[in-house]
């Protein structure tokens, strides 16, 4: 095969690649590496020709800049390791991209090469670096809950104790200690969840089911629940009805007291909306933040139904309602195949 072959065949490649000899000295490079090299204003002379990409590996200004990077560079060389790999922040005008690094060994008249290569995985990375976002929204979620509901838990549990020792009326304290039941085992299931990141038990449920036992356990003053549509969906009981409770929550505190929540279904899942002022869209994104809320109070606002939500695989929409109130879209759930 032909030296303009090779050449040629190295050219076609979409990624940058450089052969470095066994003293780390850059002897080749393909039309990516050279186009990447004018696109960000020509800052190596000659392409980094003749550079040595050790030294430069060590001298540069981001992340490949670590010395643990020359050295297992230097392994492969040595034959110590078989490939090397390392991802990296490129420092390049535009400064969101993210590259990786590949390095082979491979010898040539008995003397040892490097073939390296970079990748544009900016796409990728930055997927990641949203979901690490949500991870410590999800983490801010979990303070505010330790914080401002374990401790005034365990000082209604005390005052529940000590009526029950002074009423009478069983009926009412049973229904005491029944919500405070209920709020312990939402905190801890949130906690677990949000540290576990992952479905408990899955089942098959029913969506106005679902709805009706949440709406029970939510203090609804005058406000009124219409179930348009119901059908039948596979998830976390548990968690869904959280989701629940805290769609509801949300609709009877900017909606007002006496609101009407309805809530229908689409096909791989279910609506509920109401009949208040809605969430300007400017807020809508923000809205589903750990340690916001659309009246500016601080809270865990809509972060804890937007990561059900997400542990079921499933989007959450915000939009606005056909009378104008706030409209709360779960798609892409599981279903079960219709008959």
């Amino acid at each position: 095969m032909g030296s303009g072959i090779k050449r040629s065949s190295i050219d076609a490649l979409p990624h940058e690649v450089a052969i470095v000899d066994a003293d780390g000295t850059i002897v080749a490079v393909n039309e990516a590496w050279r186009n990447f090299a004018d696109e960000n204003h020509g800052t190596h002379p000659a392409d980094w020709i003749e550079e040595n990409y050790l030294t430069i590996c060590e001298q540069a200004e981001n992340a490949l800049s670590s010395e643990d990077v020359a050295d297992n560079l230097r392994a492969v060389l040595s034959g110590d390791r078989d490939r090397y790999q390392h991802e990296y922040p490129c420092h390049t005008p535009d400064p969101q991209q993210w590259n990786r690094l590949d390095a082979y060994r491979f010898t040539h008249d008995g003397d040892p090469y490097l073939l390296i290569v970079h990748t544009n995985i900016s796409d990728r990375k930055h997927v990641e670096l949203q979901a690490n976002a949500r991870a410590e929204q999800l983490e801010t979620a979990i303070e505010v809950l330790q914080h401002d509901l374990r401790n005034p838990l365990n000082v209604i549990e005390g005052y529940v104790e000590l009526l029950a020792a002074d009423l009478d009326d069983a009926e009412t304290i049973e229904g005491l200690q029944q919500a405070v039941t209920r709020i312990t085992e939402i905190t801890e299931a949130t906690l677990t969840f949000a540290k576990s990141g992952a479905l408990s038990e899955t089942e098959l449920l029913s969506v106005e089911d679902l709805a009706r036992t949440a709406w029970l356990s939510v203090a609804t003053a005058d406000a009124t629940l219409v179930v348009e549509d119901s059908h039948r969906i596979i998830g976390d009981r548990r968690l869904l009805l959280q989701l629940f409770e805290n769609l509801f929550r949300n609709a009877i505190e900017h909606a007002g007291p006496d609101c009407r929540v309805r809530l229908g279904v689409v096909e791989t899942g279910f609506y509920v909306e109401d009949d208040g002022p809605g969430i300007p869209p400017s807020v809508r994104e923000k809205a589903i933040e750990a340690d916001y809320s659309t009246r500016g109070t601080g809270g865990l606002g809509l972060a804890l139904v937007q990561a059900v939500v997400q542990a079921h695989g499933a989007d959450l929409t915000i939009s606005a309602a056909a009378d104008g109130g706030a409209r709360f879209d779960v798609t892409g759930l599981d279903v079960p195949p219709s008959k």
